[in-house]
């Protein structure tokens, strides 16, 4: 199965500063060797329009999620992100403790 590579990755988020959101753009940037860029609604707007489907955009609103998937791109929500990585630190947890 061919993975998916990013050349950037776009936030439009409300909370900038969510350690567990930057955690994971800063893993996904390295993964990608993919640029981080932060945008408000009317910069993502552009970028959606723009119509570049290498590009992962992480974003609140769901107009502009809407938007994305139909043109294309790859998206992802600030809960979801959270949810997979709470799940993901339960099983390293599950892990450590089962293999004792």
């Amino acid at each position: 199965m061919e993975q998916i590579m990013y050349s950037r990755i776009i936030l439009c988020i409300d909370d900038h500063e969510d350690e567990t959101i930057k955690k994971q753009v800063a893993m996904l940037s390295e993964r990608h060797h993919a640029a981080v860029e932060t945008a408000d609604a009317d910069r993502a707007f552009d970028i959606i329009t723009d119509g570049k489907t290498d590009i992962l955009f992480i974003c609140d609103d769901e107009e502009l999620l809407s938007k994305a998937k139909a043109k294309g791109i790859a998206t992802n929500t600030p809960s979801k992100m959270k949810e997979s990585y709470a799940k993901a630190m339960e099983m390293l947890k599950a892990l450590g403790k089962g293999g004792k």
